[in-house]
């Protein structure tokens, strides 16, 4: 299991819930994460090195990402 460097919520382009995230690359997570998450769920964001997935997939970050929560909840304590 991976840990994510970064997990922020954040919209799409198009103002859609979800979750920025980072982390450091792997082939085989980045095209799991592919075949998991459709296109329309996820942008790949090249100037912040960052994936957009939607709000709709967290489970799928939960399962992937042993980090996501805590981050999540930390991130939630904050606000």
């Amino acid at each position: 299991m991976k840990n994510l460097t970064q997990c922020i919520r954040g919209g799409s382009k198009e103002g859609r819930n979800g979750f920025l995230i980072a982390f450091h690359y792997d082939e085989d997570v980045v095209e799991s994460l592919k075949q998991h998450i459709p296109h329309t769920e996820r942008e790949w964001r090249e100037d912040s090195k960052t994936w957009w997935i939607s709000v709709q997939y967290e489970t799928v970050l939960k399962r992937y990402f042993g980090n996501f929560e805590a981050l999540v909840y930390l991130q939630g304590s904050l606000f």
